[in-house]
């Protein structure tokens, strides 16, 4: 897979204006209607979306730290324009009222951090060791878990099939993507079962069972 991503001010740039552009589709699209069988408007309120994407950026990185800082910047560029467009369009449009939530993007810019410490991590998986076998298996675990949960949800309530999709998507992509490019088959595996079952059961398995 082609680098797309560089340790430079122009690769920044490029991936901060990604995060903008992301974050004003997802603001525009949470006016669509909640509780339909797509629910086109949570697109970015479950974790999945951004599993995916940040994931993408780490397979695009040439490393460590570009990882890690293009994260960060796309993370924090979303939030910005996510909780920035309402405030502008508010002032036009009064579907759009509510001004800048400062509280809500602040949380959201702090929560950028780590994703871009998770990135820096997760761009270990290119060393030629056993151990990338374990963090090619966490993206992909995570997705089943949000896969399970979605799955129970949709059946209970006739919600996020798009989710559901996107989801699925993702972990079949990178699944096999990573089972190639994993050191140990067999650890992948292992890994890929127990991170799934770990993150249901903190993220999803409360939610659902209400």
């Amino acid at each position: 897979m082609d680098k797309f991503l560089e340790h430079s001010v122009r690769s920044y740039i490029k991936i901060f204006l990604i995060g903008i552009f992301i974050g004003c589709i997802c603001r525009l699209a949470d006016y669509f209607p909640a509780d339909t069988l797509w629910s086109f408007s949570s697109i970015q309120t479950l974790l999945g979306f951004w599993m995916i994407t940040n994931t993408l950026i780490v397979l695009l990185s040439t490393s460590n730290i570009c990882a890690g800082i293009s994260s960060f910047l796309y993370m924090f560029g979303m939030s910005l324009s996510f909780y920035g467009l309402q405030a502008v369009l508010g002032l036009f449009i009064p579907l759009f009222s509510g001004g800048f939530r400062l509280s809500l993007f602040v949380l959201f810019a702090v929560l950028s951090v780590p994703c871009g410490l998770a990135a820096f991590v997760l761009y270990y998986w290119n060393k030629d060791t056993v151990f990338n076998s374990v963090l090619y298996a966490l993206p992909v675990g995570f997705l089943a878990a949000e896969i399970i949960g979605i799955s129970i949800y949709l059946s209970k309530y006739h919600t996020f099939l798009f989710q559901l999709i996107m989801d699925s998507v993702g972990l079949v992509l990178f699944g096999i993507l990573f089972f190639k490019r994993a050191k140990s088959k067999i650890i992948y595996v292992i890994s890929f079962v127990i991170s799934s079952l770990i993150f249901y059961f903190i993220l999803y398995h409360k939610a659902v069972s209400i």
